[in-house]
Parts: structure tokens; sequence; C-alpha cells
């Protein structure tokens, strides 16, 4: 009895207990109601979301559902016309520079004077100051005028004429220099035509084989960095040796046999670096050492090719470095593992028949020589069919001045299509290692007629200066350049000796600012986007490719794969590409044509910080006579559907409005989109783009006025023929994208009069509200890229320098933007609030408020605009303590928050909006034990992000790890370091003109411009010993010293989805509990928040967070072999991804049997001990580094 009248208490406790958390929920759920319902109220009267809507049927505005593959044709034909026409401009100066070469004489006796992009004086500028030896030839270098130029980043330029930049080893009175020079002037007719004809066009140059780059416009090259002064040669330039070479299969075979230690090791280290340094994205390599015995020196790369990535060159030259010379040399098993793997290739390739000429394959030999004849094995593996077929050419680098079986070397690369040379010192290497470059062009060359145009992968331009340009204003600015070879014409004519030269190349620098300004983002629309890809994969342009981190550019930023910045939604392990990733990739690459659609995709905003499940549909086609290949994705549920509207600017000119009357108060417009603009911005500028759009718009009320396209088809369009006479531009000429000015001209329209007028209130209970808020500002932003804002109480703009439309003015990219969008597909009637991570750091902290605006028209809707406002997070803390402390006569013996509940508003990922101590950070950083339940139940979805991208910052336990074993010949080693280091010092005093002054006398006899380090005169300013130059000269910056601090690696971010349909569809009722205290998760309605009510029991010990966690290891090659942590090895499953071998390849050629020239030694200049030894130097102390 006793024990039935215990659990009948017991029984009656808990219904006691339950019924008490039914009413604390149910008291929970009329706060988070209260809030949300004021804060509805408040959004729709700030915002006047009806009166815009209204709007948009008054004005007649339509849906229309678009046709993606039309959408994604018209994008297509803008940018091939645009690329046809950099294409055609440097066909043009390859048929001008042929031409005029073939005919060219040289009268070495006349004088001949030029525009030197080094060493020409600048008018109304401080002399240019010559180094000694060329005092003599001041009057070589003709006077240049510069002037500011808006078009090319607001740099010093003249577009009447080019000028010439000559490398650093490059003389410019040997001979075929300063022919390069005379015979290169008549280009700059060509180039002022392709100029005056597409003033878009940036750079052009021709890169002559003899080391000349002939510009334009002219420009002085400044030096602001040290490397670039140092190192740029336009022959060792990815454009360049892409354009002469095609893609290539090289095998190197490095000499690490005893006899290979000391200066020979560190000349073949330089000749492997340099070789490597010549190979792009396109080509395949590996690199093997031999000495008794045979191996990869990167063993996760073994038995295959790998790309030629920055990152695999980089770790290649690490491997290099790490090599010890040891044992005898035994060359045999290095060249039969060589040649099995090319032949492997070529059988991938299906290029391994009598007549293909699809591979490029070449082995390239590192050594001090041979002890032995291996002609016999050579032929076996390498003269197939009969020898008809010699489908690997061998290059033969015997490197130092002890060297034995000279012959047999020789034979191996004239008997096998290759060259041979002999490099003696460290000041030969580059001239060696260009006559590579030269021989595998043979077969291009002697064809003779076809010129393959080649596109390189995105890179950065270096001389680029962000501090002169007004348009971009980020540090670096991506390019491509599209290339062309040029042939020699003549060399065949003069004598009987068979012979194939390049006579050089020609090219132009295409912004990838270029590209995106074509493809429409107004027709995408908001959270889709376009892509590029290349035929190896890598993304020329995506809106996740972030090839810049804190300012440092990133080593792998021209490598990265579409399958490491498009991620879909498979719960798949890192690195591991999903099925349909796969097929859209495979697609791409091939250049095919077609869609993929409903595909479940992690699309990613606010700097990673925030995730969203959606589905999209991916369109591509390929780019026609170029290795890539564009696409689109939209979303999958209103991407397909669009606003349509009038001809805004004909139904004004009826009713005599004026443009321009709709464009009054505080606006903006899109800055990196183009509604109008002059053709030739030198002589246009204009302040803002507000102003340069006020401008257009006035011209349209002219009679004459004329919708002209930037790129207008021809009458017969024909891309294979050469349009060298396009009819010039006047300097007055403009272009204007009409329907994307249509719809501005609407939406200005529609907006104006809720924000023609400085706020008024309506009534005093409306003014209170406003107060109770301390509403600051309301804003509208539309799909034509339009912002509008007002303040509400008081004009901020006099207080702060930059305003809302300042911070904020890119409209459909914006964050608030697109999350209000997002937001629309759960509740159609619902602000989204945000406030800044981190909050609780400002006392002064604004939440965002914004709401989409969808338009319905015949059973479809479609994104129109986005309304919002900002008001103070503090007045909002407090409206919560009011409602959250205040309990109803039905639950008057419930908790309150404060004592025993402690109480947070969140947002739909996570962050918390409203707390005492805790705004902006994420909630499972706070409530680590009730955001775990939170998964467990339900409310929230983790989605995990994985960033191939990115840079981790090195820790002292990374750089122990990889520090050297420190045994006496470390010691050794650094006091050798220490002894060169002081040599250098005393060596650098000397002055080098002086020993190299008498060679230039006598440069006709030797040729000079084949010594890397012959007129290192060029590097120095000898004429004052100003200390200013020594300050201003080769200087480490910050940024340099930054990116040391770094490595590549990968990361991966939780991030989480508050799953809202849970609160919305099914009545979710939101009382749960952990083991230890119980909590209220209730919806905030109409908004994207949550409140949620914890007891105030314990302190939680388990964290969550949103920050990147490194998921690879720093690199480590402290011990031989110990590489697999090495990025580029977990990256490799993307070496076996398909690519498309690119086409204009040319192997063989039946005459280039008839060219005897297969090897010499580069001559070596007799200038005595000093030069050699500080060169050595130098590139000691590189190597080292």
């Amino acid at each position: 009895m006793r024990y039935y009248r215990l659990s009948l208490i017991l029984i009656t406790i808990e219904y006691i207990h339950l019924s008490l958390g039914s009413l604390q929920g149910e008291e929970v759920s009329k706060w988070a109601n209260a809030i949300g319902e004021e804060l509805w109220m408040l959004g729709k009267e700030v915002t006047k979301i009806t009166e815009i809507e209204q709007k948009y049927a008054f004005l007649n505005a339509r849906v229309g559902e678009n046709d993606p593959t039309v959408l994604l044709k018209e994008i297509k034909e803008k940018i091939l016309r645009m690329m046809d026409r950099k294409m055609d401009a440097i066909r043009c100066i390859q048929q001008e520079a042929e031409t005029v070469a073939e005919t060219f004489t040289l009268n070495p006796d006349l004088p001949f004077k030029y525009y030197s992009s080094k060493w020409s004086p600048i008018e109304g500028s401080d002399a240019t100051k010559l180094p000694k030896s060329l005092k003599k030839n001041r009057q070589t270098y003709l006077t240049m005028v510069l002037n500011n130029d808006t078009h090319f980043y607001n740099l010093p330029v003249n577009t009447s004429h080019s000028s010439v930049h000559i490398p650093t080893n490059v003389y410019d009175k040997e001979e075929k220099v300063a022919e390069a020079i005379q015979w290169s002037e008549a280009l700059d007719k060509v180039f002022a035509q392709n100029y005056k004809s597409d003033p878009a066009l940036s750079w052009q140059y021709f890169g002559s084989s003899s080391g000349i780059m002939r510009h334009y416009p002219a420009m002085h090259w400044e030096e602001h960095k040290k490397e670039i002064k140092d190192l740029f040669d336009c022959r060792i330039r990815t454009w360049f040796i892409e354009a002469a070479t095609c893609t290539k299969d090289v095998v190197i075979l490095i000499d690490n046999s005893g006899s290979m230690d000391g200066m020979g090791k560190h000349i073949g280290a330089l000749t492997a670096f340099s070789i490597l340094d010549t190979f792009s994205n396109n080509d395949y390599v590996n690199i093997l050492n031999f000495s008794e015995t045979t191996s990869y020196i990167v063993p996760c790369f073994a038995n295959q090719l790998v790309q030629a990535t920055k990152e695999n060159i980089h770790v290649f030259k690490d491997a290099i470095n790490a090599l010890t010379p040891n044992g005898k040399t035994h060359i045999e098993q290095a060249l039969v593992t060589a040649f099995e793997l090319l032949s492997d290739y070529r059988s991938r390739r299906g290029c391994d028949n009598e007549n293909s000429t699809d591979c490029n394959q070449a082995i390239m030999i590192l050594t001090d020589g041979v002890n032995a004849n291996y002609s016999s094995l050579v032929m076996k593996y390498n003269y197939l069919f009969n020898g008809t077929n010699i489908p690997v050419r061998i290059f033969t680098y015997l490197i130092g001045k002890e060297v034995t079986n000279v012959e047999e070397i020789k034979w191996m690369a004239c008997a096998n299509r290759g060259y041979y040379t002999h490099v003696q010192t460290l000041e030969q290497v580059t001239a060696s290692v260009l006559q590579y470059i030269y021989v595998i062009a043979r077969p291009l060359v002697l064809q003779a007629e076809d010129h393959p145009v080649s596109w390189t992968h995105a890179y950065a331009d270096l001389t680029y200066d962000d501090a002169t340009d007004t348009t971009i204003n980020e540090p670096y600015r991506l390019l491509t350049s599209a290339a062309i070879p040029c042939y020699d014409m003549k060399i065949n004519k003069m004598n009987d000796t068979r012979t194939a030269e390049l006579l050089g190349v020609a090219a132009t620098d295409v912004p990838i600012d270029e590209f995106k300004k074509l493809v429409s983002p107004y027709k995408i629309g908001v959270n889709a986007y376009a892509f590029i890809v290349s035929n190896n994969g890598y993304v020329l342009m995506h809106p996740d490719l972030r090839p810049v981190f804190n300012g440092i550019l990133k080593e792998n930023y021209n490598s990265i794969d579409l399958t490491e910045v498009e991620q879909h939604d498979e719960d798949l392990p890192s690195r591991n590409v999903s099925k349909t990733l796969r097929e859209l990739r495979t697609a791409l690459v091939n250049g095919s044509e077609g869609s993929i659609r409903n595909i479940k995709l992690k699309y990613h905003y606010d700097d990673n910080k925030r995730v969203s499940e959606e589905y999209y549909d991916y369109y591509f086609s390929p780019l026609e006579n170029t290795p890539f290949s564009i696409a689109i994705a939209l979303p999958s549920n209103y991407g397909n559907y669009s606003l349509e509207v009038g001809d805004e600017i004909q139904k004004n000119r009826h009713t005599g409005e004026n443009l321009t009357s709709f464009f009054k108060g505080k606006w903006k417009i899109h800055p990196r989109w183009v509604y109008c603009r002059y053709h030739y911005l030198e002589g246009h500028e204009f302040k803002t783009p507000e102003e340069e759009l006020i401008h257009f718009l006035g011209k349209m009320y002219d009679m004459d006025f004329k919708w002209e396209r930037q790129y207008e088809p021809m009458e017969t369009e024909d891309i294979d023929q050469v349009e060298c006479g396009r009819k010039t531009l006047n300097d007055d000429d403009y272009y204007c994208d009409k329907q994307l000015v249509r719809r501005l001209i609407f939406d200005a329209r529609n907006t104006y009069e809720p924000f023609k007028e400085k706020w008024t209130f309506q009534s005093d209970p409306e003014k209170k509200l406003f107060e109770k808020y301390n509403v600051s500002l309301r804003f509208v932003a539309t799909m034509s890229g339009l912002t509008r804002w007002d303040y509400i109480f008081k004009d901020e703009s006099k207080t702060k320098t930059k305003e809302f439309g300042d911070l904020h003015p890119r409209t459909i990219n914006e964050k608030w933007y697109k999350s209000a969008v997002l937001q629309h597909q759960y509740d159609t009637e619902s602000f989204v609030y945000s406030v800044p991570f981190e909050n609780s750091l400002n006392n002064d902290g604004l939440v965002t408020a914004s709401y989409a605006i969808f338009v319905k028209d015949a059973g479809f809707e479609a994104p129109a605009s986005v309304v919002g406002f900002q008001f103070s997070q503090a007045n909002l803390e407090e409206k919560v303590d009011e409602v959250s402390t205040h309990l109803s006569n039905q639950c008057s013996h419930c908790d309150k928050c404060g004592a025993k509940l402690v109480c947070y508003v969140v947002d739909n990922s996570g962050y918390i909006i409203v707390s005492e101590n805790n705004t902006g950070k994420f909630f499972g950083e706070v409530e680590g034990d009730i955001f775990e339940s939170m998964l467990e139940n339900k409310v929230f979805k983790r989605v995990t992000l994985h960033d191939y991208q990115a840079l981790c910052e090195r820790q002292d336990e990374d750089s122990s790890s990889s520090q050297r074993i420190l045994t006496p010949m470390y010691y050794a080693s650094a006091i050798f370091d220490w002894v060169l280091m002081k040599a250098l010092y005393l060596i650098s005093e000397i002055t080098i003109y002086q020993i190299l002054e008498p060679l230039f006398n006598i440069a006709q006899d030797i040729s000079v411009s084949e010594s890397e380090d012959a007129s290192d005169y060029a590097d120095q300013d000898d004429e004052d010993d100003d200390e200013d130059d020594d300050d201003s000269d080769g200087d480490v910056t910050e940024e340099d010293n930054n990116a040391d601090n770094y490595y590549a690696c990968e990361n991966a971010t939780d991030l989480f989805i508050l799953q809202q349909y849970l609160f919305i569809k099914y009545d979710f009722l939101g009382e749960l509990a952990t083991k230890e205290r119980k909590y209220y998760v209730k919806r905030i309605p109409y908004s994207n928040l949550i409140f949620v009510a914890v007891e105030n029991k314990v302190v939680q010990k388990k964290k969550f967070n949103t920050e990147p966690r490194r998921t690879s290891e720093p690199p480590d090659w402290s011990y031989e072999g110990a590489n697999s942590n090495l990025l580029p090895c977990q990256k490799l499953h993307l070496n076996a991804l398909p690519r498309r071998r690119l086409t204009g390849c040319y192997n063989e050629h039946y005459l280039e049997h008839e060219i005897h020239a297969c090897g010499r030694s580069p001559p070596v200049n007799n200038i005595g001990f000093a030069i050699t030894i500080l060169t050595f130097l130098c590139h000691y102390v590189l190597l080292q580094k």
C-alpha cells in the first residue's frame, strides 16, 4: 500500500512537472511571437513593401519563363566575339612580323635609335641613370612622352608608338638583337590599328627569339620589385613557350652520382630549375635521379607523369635540393624507366601508331658523363617501326668542366631529334635551356602555314600596381593571354643549310574582368553564376576562385580544378568527387554542349560563414577554337524565371519625362556592371559610375542616339577570316547594354516615389515604434544593380566617411540580398536579420534586415528586388528583455529570462543575434551541449565545406618538424654560407661594368645574348651612389614576408542550417532536454530567427565552432621519402581526371631530318673569375633558400 501511494505521488509530481514544462514552452512561444510580430510590423512600415510590390503591377511588369540554353548562347556569342577580336589582333601582328622580317636587311654600320622601356629618358622626369657601359649609347635611346591613361590602369603610357624591353642578359648592339629591334618597329602601325578598332585591347606585344619584347603602348618599365628587374625574359613566359611548343610529356633524368657533388650539383640543380620553369599546366613531367640505383625524386609521383602546375614544380624543386650525390653513374635503368613511362602514356592517349603526331615527348638528361655506349638500348625503345618513327626527343645537358664520354652524350641527342649542350658554368644555364624550346618548335616552323593560337591559364600580372589603378583596386590583376607563333620565313632562302627558326611570338593580354563583363549577371540572376573551365578542368573564372589571401598570391591559384570549387551535396569524404560533378567536369573538359539538372549543391556565401542546400541546373557549351568551355548554374526553383519590362526609354520620350529625374536622392549602381561606356576611357573620365550613367541618360534624348554594342557582329562573321582592316572607332564612340539600361530605368521609376521625399512619420505610434528600435536607415536594391537608401532620423552622411551605398553597392552580390532570396522559399513573408560576426565587441552594432520581393504573374514568380532597413542591436536586445521578463497570467509561476533561464535570439545559420555577452558569436560555441542536442533533434543540420584553396599559417611545431638534422655537415654548411655571403658583399663592391665593357666592343664575335649574366650591367645604377637608390631597389615588402609565414593546405569547415520547415510545416513543439537541463526552441515568426531559452544550471563543456580546421599536414622534407603528407601528393587523384589534349600541335615534319644543328656549348665569356663567382654565389644562396 505504501509502495502504491509513493508511486502515485511520483506520477502526480511528474504530471505537474510536464504541465509546467508545457506552460513554460507556451510562454516562450508568446515571447517569440511578440518579437516577430512587432518586427514584421516595423519592417513593412519602414520599407514600404506593399507600395513597391503594387508598383510592379501598375507598371505592367511581367514574369517570363527563360530558356537557359538561349541565355547561354547569347553570353557565349558575346564572349566569342570578344575573343575573336583578340585573336585577330595577334594574327595581324604575326602576319606583319613575318612579312617585314623576311624583307628586312640589316646594315650593321648604320646607327639606329629606339624607344627603350628601361633606358629612354622620360620627358618632364629626372634623367634616366645609365650604367657606365651604356653611357656611350645614350643617343640610341629616344625620349619618351608619357601620359597617364585610364584604360591602361592609369599608368603613364604613349599610344602613338611602342617601346622595347630587353632582358638584363641581352645586349642591344648584338647583331640578332639589333636586327629584331629595327625591323619590329614596323609593328607600330599594326599595334595602333588594332587598338583603334578594339579599344578594349590590353597590352599587345611581340616577343622575339632574340630576347627583346616590343610592347604597345610604350611605357617605362617600372622596377618596383627586384625579381621583375632581374628575371623578366619574354622567352620564358608561359605565353611564349605555349605558343612555341604546345603540350609536352617530359621525363628529366638527373645524375646523382658522387662526381656531381660540389659545383656540378649547383649547376645541375639550376639547369633543372630552369627547365621546370619553362613548363605550364598543359605539360606533364616527372623526374628520376640515378647513380648506382634509379628512383623517382618524389616517391608519391612514381610511375606516372604529373601536371606541371606551380605547386608540383615547387615540390620537384624541393626534392632536387634534397638530393645528396653519392655512388657511381649508372643511367641504364633510368633510361629504361623513362622510355617505358612515356610509351605507356602514348598508349593511353592513342598516339602510339606510326603516323600519329599528337604526343610531344622528351627525355632530358643532366649528367657529367656516362660510362658506356647506350645506343642499342636507345634504339630498342625509341626507333620504332624499323626506325621510321622516333617518338621521344632526347636533350642532353653535360654538366661542369670535368666531363667524360662526350661523344656518347652528343649521339643520344643528335640521333634522337634533340639537342646537346655543354653547361660549364652557371651563367650558361638559361641559354642552354632555351635551346630545347626552339628544337621542339621545329616541326611547327617547318610546316609554315598553320599558326595555332594558344590561350594560357589564368595568371597574375606581377607588373600590375594597384596603387595607380582606380578601376580594380585589388593586389593582383588576373589575365589570360592569347599568343601565336611567328616564323622566320627568310632563313632557308639565304643558303643551302636547312634550318627552322622561330621568329618570335605575338600576344595580347585579356583581363579576366573582360569575361566577367560579358556574362550578363542581371540576366543570370541572384544566387546564379557563370564559370569558365579550361581543357585541363581548371577554372579560369568562377565566383569561388580565390587567388589572393591577405594580399598573398596563392601558389596554385591558376590550377584550381572545378572539383575543388563546386561542392555537390552528396556527403562524400574530402577529395572524393561525386558522380554528377565528375560528369559535369568531363563535359566541360571535352567541350560538350548540354545540361545537368536538379543537382544538390552546398551553396556558401558571406565569406564561407553561411551555407544553404540548394538545387541547381547546369547548362554548358564550348568556346570554339579555344581551350575553354563556359557554363551557367541556375537555381532550379526560381532561376528560370525573370522580370520582363517594357521600353521605358521610348515610353518616357512620349510622356516627356526626363530620364534623369528618377535618379535623385541617395543612390548607387553596381560598380562592376557596364551600363554605357565610351570605348576610349582616356578623355572620358568620370568620378563615379553614377556620373557616367547620368551623362549617357542625357544623351539618350538625342535623335541620333544609337544603341551600339561593344563588339558588333560583322555582316559575314567568319571566325577563320583574319580582319586586319576593321573599322576604326572614333574618340567619342560608345556602347551600351540596352536591356540592362531599360531595366535600370524601370527600377528607378518603380522605386522613386517611396524614396522621393525625406522620411516623414504618418502617426505618433509609428514614430514611437521607429524610435523604440532606433531605426537608422532603409534601403532597396534591384536586379538591375540600383541601390537606394534613406536615413530616418538624421542624415548620417555628414558624420560618416562611407555611407550605406558606398559599403553595399553590389545589389545581387550582397549577402543580405542573397539570403533574403534564399529565405523566400521557406517563408514568403519574412525578413532575414543578421549582425556582424563577433558584434559583442562593438557597442554601436547594427542589425540589418532584408526582405525579397518576388513578382507573381500567371502562376510564376521571379525575384525582383530586396528591401531592408537597419536598426540598433542594443534596442532589439531591450525589446527581447522586455518581453522575456514578462509573464502572462496563465503562467505567473514560470521562469523568466535572466535568473533561471538564459535566453538567446539565434539566426538560421546558428549565429547569435541577441545575447547579454555573446552577440555575433556562434551559438554552438557558447552553448555546446544544447547545440549538440539540437543537432540530434534535427533542429539544425551540419554541412561540411572543404576548402582546397586555403593557406595555413606556419606554427612553431610546423617549422620545427621540418628542420634539418643538426649534423657536423650542417654546421660546416652554415659556416660555408657565412663565408659565401661575406665574399658576395666584397665582390659586389667591384664595378662589374668595367669588367664587362671590353666585351661589348667585340659583340659581333661573341653571342652575348646567349649568356645569362653577360650583361648584368643593367642591374646596376652606378652613375651616382645615392643612398636613396639602395632603399628603393628590391625592398622586401611586408607582404613578401607574410607569404613565407603561410603554406598551401586544405581546410574543412562545419556550417549549420536551421531546419525552418520543422517549425513552419510540422508545428515542431521545440521543448527539448539534454541529460542535465531543459531548453526551449521557438521560431520567431516572419523571420529567419529562433528564440532559445535554456535552463541556467550547468556550464557547458563541449564546443562547436564554424572556424576552418586544418585537414592537411605542413610539408616536411626532413627525411628522405617522408613526403606522403605533401599537399600535391594528396591531390594526385586530380591527375587521373580527364584532360583534353590541345589541337594544333606538331611533333614531327618530314624535313626535320635535314636540320643538322643538334648541339654545341654556349660561349663562355672570358671575363675573369669574379663574374663567375658572383653568379655562383647568387644562385647558391637562392638554392639554399
